[in-house]
């Protein structure tokens, strides 16, 4: 007999373990086999054993909630761990019930239509990570810790902000409304950050350089370890494993930066990021984009927006030196739009109404970099802070956007007015239309230029990187609107 915590420490041995009955499946996978899937939690704990049962399921399973003893041999594959127990003997139930106060998953996979439109509490463990910088998360709660584990899923959308990191694993009590979400034909369990608590955290999870490589992707997000080695060319970091193709992309921490860690050996732990900027997996042990800028400390002779919008009416009818990052595009033709302390919308604290008087010539391209003094004044109409700016300096204007062919509008929206940059041919319509056309698809983007685009294309004979400002023209006729790149 082990604690269910132990199992991992006994590879391909037969174990017992005892503990509470919260989940069955019968012949999960619809294949008329023999075969039922268990769940079955620590009493007290937060741990869960999955057990594949093989054995006629004709036969009657414990209900929910009853304390069992399971005997079977602890197997694992590719990370996945389970017990595999044959036979009528091998689950018996004790003489002991315990009654539960939430909602257990299997009971609303068995009958979802009893708990329709209802507001329910729910007992399980979260399938990913929730952040406190994201206000919404679209994720599972599940039956097991492990999402290879879980034998039911429930998808749960989470709308506001959690006052800290909640890790992947973590087991939890959600109250939230179950309804069916007609459009992509499941269950969804709407939930309020703030209907969340958490009862146990999630563990660290140790990665192998056995596993696949795209298998990481499935573990952004989630606090990881991994042993290796560091190295670094002074521009890039990255760990090592012992074969030649062990790699793995290293975000450093400023301690790591400022320590002297390269070729160390050892297990480092972070979380597990997609990096834009690498465009691969990479450990994230803490690092800071912008260490020469963090957000609101610029100098001694900048006044912080932060310090105006605490106490405004101090600063109001003064002129102060300004620096900050211009949230959204601004095109020539118009002189408002908004700075903020942060150059992203992750890094700023604070967002403040900016007026420019006189002209400016070019576009001035969202989170491009601007200093600039102006006078802080209280707009009655609006109910708001303005900081009226009459003379300023530009900084280099951000790289275009990278466009993927595919995201379609929830995504390309988010780059709308921007410097955006797409491959693809030019080709001409039997209108004179121009369209940037992904090759091999069907797939196209209305082209603004000079008319000549589609000759030139001729010419090249191969997909070219267009850059342009996205844009959106409307067709009040067909009652449609369209994405444009105006390379104009």
């Amino acid at each position: 007999m082990i604690e269910i915590d132990e199992i991992r420490n006994y590879p391909r041995e037969t174990v017992k373990i005892e503990g509470v009955l919260t989940s069955y499946i019968r012949d999960p996978y619809g294949e008329g086999a023999d075969r039922i899937d268990l769940q079955v939690q620590e009493i007290g704990g937060h741990s869960v054993a999955k057990v594949r049962w093989n054995v006629d399921w004709t036969n009657e399973v414990p209900s929910i909630g009853t304390v069992v003893t399971v005997e079977g041999e602890v197997s694992e594959w590719n990370g996945r761990i389970w017990l595999q127990s044959n036979g009528y003997g091998a689950i018996i139930a004790r003489d002991q019930t315990i009654e539960f106060t939430e909602t257990k998953l299997v009971e609303v996979g068995q009958n979802p239509q009893a708990y329709a439109n209802q507001s329910i509490t729910l007992d399980g463990w979260l399938s990913e990570s929730l952040a406190p910088d994201v206000t919404y998360h679209s994720l599972y709660v599940m039956d097991n810790q492990v999402y290879g584990g879980a034998d039911h899923l429930l998808y749960m959308q989470v709308e506001g902000r959690v006052m800290e990191w909640v890790e992947a694993g973590s087991h939890v009590i959600v109250n939230g409304w179950l309804q069916f979400d007609e459009r992509s034909y499941r269950w969804r369990l709407l939930v309020q950050a703030t209907e969340i608590e958490v009862l146990s955290q999630g563990e660290t999870l140790y990665l192998n350089w056995e596993i696949e490589p795209y298998t990481m992707t499935y573990e952004v997000g989630k606090l990881v370890v991994i042993d290796g080695t560091v190295a670094s060319d002074g521009d890039e970091w990255w760990i090592e494993g012992d074969a030649p193709t062990d790699r793995l992309c290293m975000l450093p921490s400023p301690e790591d930066m400022v320590g002297d860690i390269v070729g160390e050996m050892g297990d480092w732990g972070g979380r597990l990021a997609w990096s834009t900027d690498e465009a691969e997996v990479c450990l994230d042990r803490g690092y800071i984009e912008a260490l020469q800028h963090p957000a609101g400390q610029f100098g001694d002779d900048i006044m912080a927006m932060k310090a105006i919008v605490e106490d405004p009416f101090t600063y109001v009818g003064s002129s102060y030196q300004f620096e900050g990052w211009i949230t959204d595009p601004i095109s020539p033709d118009y002189d408002k739009g908004y700075v903020g302390d942060g150059p992203g919308y992750f890094d700023r604290d604070t967002k403040l109404r900016i007026e420019f008087v006189g002209e400016h010539a070019e576009w001035i391209e969202a989170d491009q970099a601007i200093r600039f003094n102006a006078t802080v004044l209280w707009s009655e109409s609006e109910g708001r802070l303005v900081l009226e700016a009459r003379s300023w300096l530009l900084g280099e204007a951000p790289a275009p956007s990278m466009l993927n062919w595919g995201d379609g509008y929830n995504s390309w929206k988010w780059d709308l007015s921007k410097l955006v940059q797409i491959t693809g041919e030019a080709v001409m319509d039997e209108n004179g239309n121009q369209w940037i056309s992904r090759s091999g698809s069907n797939e196209q983007v209305c082209l603004l230029g000079d008319g000549t685009e589609a000759s030139q294309q001729e010419q090249i004979g191969e997909p070219i990187e267009w850059t342009g400002r996205l844009t959106m023209t409307e067709d009040s006729i067909g009652n449609s609107a369209q994405f444009c790149i105006d390379i104009r």
